[in-house]
């Protein structure tokens, strides 16, 4: 017997979706609660999550998972996406029997975002900004599309800066903390690359501008990290200050696949006398190391073996 719950789901309702948040099931609860954190699912990622989570529990059978998302979808609680409708929301599938859960809800707001997205690409920098900030209101309710993020990453070629971290702060923070990323690879790759060069030193009021440059290039293994690198080790002061731009799990990768570059490049630096640079990409190499589980961290206790 399934029995009807009264919760608080934090929702707004309207006429159009009669309220149909308010009263739920304990299944239905469960579905709102993870799209609201899973905005597109695959079913079959869906229904494995619900078996194995509420195993214990009566009504959590495949089957019964199958005919309940059925009915939510009747009721026009969830949308079950298609192949043919996947490109609209920016998700890439190659498996063509692949479907996507959605709430019905979400379908709305990315009718409303899809609106206000395009104002990023006003030449009005007043719609520009409130257009971002927008899309921040929703940032725990709802997530871009790859597609959408896009249409941010086309706009990073304006001279306007703090427009420019606004976009990458947010395209950041998708790929690091949501785990989504922009569809257009090369483009997004090419744009970064860009900035890099216009950017190649910390901005005194926006130093996380180029750190975020360097973090999303290394997450795609550009190779514009290693050339930055050493070129921050021949050219900039105070290198100390800037450890941090190349200290991820992002940029790790690329370091450590370039060992045999910078271990060269560091021993030209020794046989020159410029123990500072050098120094500085020894410690990178290893501090990289640490993120790659290769090393132990010895910087907990400021203890060094060179």
């Amino acid at each position: 017997m399934s029995i009807t719950l009264t919760m608080n789901l934090n929702i707004n309702t309207n006429e159009n979706n009669h309220n149909i948040y308010k009263n739920t099931n304990e299944f239905e609860y469960n579905i709102i609660k993870y799209l609201q954190q899973n905005p597109f699912v695959r079913k079959r990622e869906l229904v494995e999550y619900l078996r194995t989570e509420y195993n214990k529990k009566r009504g959590y059978s495949v089957e019964n998972i199958n005919r309940k998302l059925a009915d939510m979808e009747k009721k026009g609680i969830i949308i079950i996406l298609r192949y043919n409708e996947l490109e609209r929301f920016g998700i890439k599938e190659d498996d063509k029997r692949s479907r996507y859960v959605t709430l019905k809800r979400t379908e709305k707001i990315a009718e409303h975002l899809d609106s206000v997205i395009n104002k990023v690409t006003s030449a009005n920098p007043i719609q520009q900004k409130m257009a971002l900030k927008e899309i921040e209101k929703y940032r725990q309710r709802y997530v871009l599309t790859p597609k959408q993020l896009d249409i941010l990453v086309s706009q990073l070629n304006t001279e306007d800066i703090p427009l420019v971290e606004h976009i990458l702060r947010i395209v950041y923070t998708y790929v690091d903390k949501k785990g989504i990323e922009p569809f257009n690879e090369s483009e997004i790759i090419q744009m970064l690359r860009r900035l890099l060069s216009k950017y190649p030193e910390p901005l005194t009021k926006y130093k996380n501008l180029r750190t975020h440059i360097i973090y999303l290039l290394g997450h795609y293994n550009d190779i514009s990290v290693i050339e930055r690198l050493k070129r921050d080790a021949e050219t900039l002061d105070n290198l100390h200050n800037i450890i941090g731009d190349y200290e991820s799990d992002y940029t790790a990768n690329i370091i450590e696949e370039n060992r045999e570059d910078l271990y060269n490049f560091e021993e030209k630096l020794r046989l020159e006398e410029r123990g500072e640079p050098a120094q500085f990409i020894a410690e990178i190499r290893v501090r990289a190391l640490i993120h790659l589980g290769l090393h132990d961290d010895r910087f907990k206790s400021n203890v060094r073996d060179w």
